[in-house]
């Protein structure tokens, strides 16, 4: 990060007894990461409900600031630093919903009402009051009582509830009274609910500050000590940002995925729903109230021919208007109506046999349902028996006309 990053002020060079104003120009940088976005995004979730912060306005913080991204810019002073680093906070953190405060500490005349001044309070955070009042607080001077700023702190801080980050900004350098007692008193009053942030913004001659800062973090017991220079490039920025603010989401729960679908077992489902299960059914297509044999197949049971006849009886008119009713019932079907014949008689004998009388069964029902199916016929004679041709039981259910569904 270059000198650039940060926008100098220019010190007026106006000392009034012994106060040195410090303006500074309004800070802008379109690449400030929005914490609220990371927040809505789900990756981030806010941690801090409350955010004070606590600048140094000793008359050390008028001089001029040679970090290494500021050696030898006189119109940079650590003061100047300090205003900088708020307003980014200001501009990074301006969609929470949070509290926040500052404080400052000094001497008079610089502090009008004492030696630590809350310069904005700790009502609902306005990002446009806050930079306000970081514009109005332009002079240092006097020595360093951080110890009387923190003790204020806790005061303003009483009744608050939630998370509190609080931030002190300083060299650390030449306290009146160290802060120890005052921090641990914070930390026995809030507890858990506090974080301590410090930036040290110091020189070289003041480095023992930094060690001051970095000792009250770690009686905080949450928090990080950071010095300007590590927060100087906005990419470092962003990150000192979200600590202060934000925490890492945890991981919503996945819900476990749902329990593989079993496979229905073919063996006991019945897709035609005609009584016979997938593994036994030889015609799974059968349509709904059709009569099927013990291997699913729609046949007129009882049907007989008379030997070497193909002309239907009479008395078997019932059961093939029966079909009739299944056909107009289950209207498209294309049905393949087939002839078969026990092995008495020879395969030539049985094969056109088979086919008079499947023409049979379809001439009947042709005259009857209409365009609700199409229909063939073909005779299989003795070729496909479904039952022993060894008694007249079983040869009795070979002589049989099967109709099948055809797609």
């Amino acid at each position: 990060m270059k000198k650039n990053l940060f926008i100098a002020a220019s010190i007026t060079g106006a000392l009034l007894s012994g106060c040195s104003i410090q303006p500074i120009r309004t800070f802008e940088s379109p690449t400030i990461v929005n914490l609220q976005e990371l927040v809505d995004s789900g990756e981030y979730s806010q941690k801090a409900n409350i955010f004070y912060a606590i600048m140094d306005a000793s008359s050390s913080m008028a001089e001029p600031y040679l970090g290494y991204d500021y050696r030898g810019d006189s119109t940079s002073t650590k003061f100047s630093i300090e205003k900088l680093l708020l307003k980014r906070l200001n501009k990074s953190a301006a969609k929470l919903t949070i509290g926040a405060g500052i404080r400052s500490f000094g001497y008079t005349p610089c502090m009008p009402f004492d030696i630590t001044e809350l310069n904005y309070g700790t009502d609902q955070y306005k990002p446009s009051e806050f930079a306000k009042s970081l514009g109005k607080t332009e002079c240092t001077s006097g020595g360093s009582p951080m110890t009387q700023s923190i003790q204020q702190a806790e005061a303003n801080l009483s009744k608050s509830t939630g998370n509190i980050s609080m931030l002190i900004l300083s060299d650390g350098y030449n306290l009146n009274t160290s802060p120890v007692n005052a921090v641990q008193s914070l930390k026995a009053k809030f507890g858990d609910r506090l974080c301590l942030y410090t930036v040290w913004v110091g020189n070289k001659k003041e480095v023992s500050g930094q060690a001051v800062l970095a000792e009250l973090v770690n009686i905080a017991g949450c928090g990080l000590a950071k010095t300007a220079d590590e927060v100087a490039n906005e990419k470092n920025f962003d990150e000192f940002s979200k600590e202060v603010f934000l925490t890492k989401a945890k991981p919503r729960p996945v819900a476990p995925p749902p329990p593989p679908v079993k496979a229905p077992d073919p063996c006991t489902a019945d897709d035609d729903q005609d009584g016979v299960n997938n593994c036994k059914d030889k015609c799974p297509k059968t349509p709904r109230g059709a009569s099927v044999n013990e291997v699913g197949c729609w046949i007129i049971e009882g049907i007989n021919f008379d030997f070497d006849k193909s002309n239907i009886k009479p008395q078997y008119f019932p059961k093939l208007n029966n079909v009739v009713e299944v056909i107009r019932r289950n209207p498209g079907l294309k049905i393949e109506i087939q002839g078969h014949t026990d092995n008495h008689g020879t395969p030539a004998y049985n094969l056109p046999l088979s086919d008079r009388r499947a023409n049979s069964v379809m001439e009947y029902l042709s005259t009857r349902i209409g365009n609700n199916a199409t229909l063939s016929a073909k005779g299989y004679g003795l070729t496909q028996p479904v039952d022993t041709n060894a008694t007249a039981a079983g040869r009795a259910k070979n002589r049989r006309v099967q109709l099948n569904i055809i797609d």
